[in-house]
C-alpha cells in the first residue's frame, strides 16, 4: 500500500488552481490583444474606405510609411486607385490570428476576409494578410497583402 502524505494531497489542488488561474489570465490577455489588433485593422480599412490619407498614414508603421515614400505618394498610388473604382470593404471574418514577442518586438499576423465592392465589379470576398507591430502601446499596420502569406 502506498501512502500519500497530507502535504502532497494539499499541494496538488493548489498547483492545479494556480495553473488554472494563470491560464485564464493569459487567455484574457490574449483576447484583449486580439481585440486591439482587430480594431487597428478595422480602423485602417475604414480609413481606406474614406480615402483618408492622414488616417491611413497614422495607422502605418514607420517601415510601411518608408515603403510608400510619402503620404502624398501613398495617396496617389493607392488611395486614388481605390477612389476611382469606388472601392469599399468590410471585414467579414478572421481565419487566423497570432501575436508573438521576440527580442522585445511584438508583432501580429491576421488573415482576414474582406467583402469588397467596386463600381465595375460584383461584390466579392478577398483574403488579406495583415502584419502589425506594436509600437509604444499602439498596433500599427506593417504590411497588408492580398492572399495568405507566412
Amino acid at each position: 500500500m502506498v501512502l500519500v502524505s497530507k502535504k502532497i494531497l494539499i499541494a496538488v489542488p493548489v498547483i492545479i488552481a494556480v495553473v488554472a488561474v494563470a491560464g485564464i489570465f493569459v487567455w484574457r490577455f490574449m483576447e484583449s490583444s486580439f481585440a486591439e489588433v482587430e480594431n487597428a485593422i478595422k480602423s485602417f480599412v475604414s480609413a481606406l474606405n474614406n480615402y483618408d490619407a492622414d488616417a491611413c498614414w497614422d495607422l502605418m508603421s514607420p517601415s510601411l510609411r518608408s515603403f510608400y515614400g510619402t503620404k502624398e505618394d501613398f495617396n496617389s498610388s493607392i488611395l486614388d486607385g481605390l477612389r476611382q473604382s469606388s472601392w469599399h470593404a468590410e471585414l467579414v471574418g478572421i481565419s487566423s490570428k497570432s501575436i508573438e514577442t521576440k527580442s522585445g518586438r511584438t508583432t501580429a499576423k491576421f488573415i482576414v476576409s474582406l467583402e469588397i465592392s467596386e463600381s465595375s465589379f460584383d461584390q466579392y470576398t478577398d483574403t488579406y494578410t495583415f502584419d502589425l507591430v506594436k509600437i509604444e502601446d499602439k498596433w500599427l499596420i506593417e504590411n497588408w497583402r492580398v492572399g495568405v502569406w507566412d
